[in-house]
């Protein structure tokens, strides 16, 4: 997987749209980020410990 595809995983709403479906804004219901630099991929925790993905209430 190119490190194009490895962050697409991220998905490809705005913080708005994820918030009005229910979603966290920062990972967008993944529970996790996706990030990559010079073939290093990694996954990580979403920094809004959002409980799975789901918006904060």
């Amino acid at each position: 997987m190119t490190d194009e595809q490895w962050e697409a995983q991220n998905g490809s709403l705005s913080p708005i749209e994820a918030v009005a479906k229910g979603l966290c804004w920062c990972c967008t219901g993944n529970g996790v980020l996706y990030t990559a630099f010079g073939g290093v991929q990694r996954t990580v925790a979403c920094p809004e410990k959002c409980n799975s993905g789901k918006a904060k209430r």
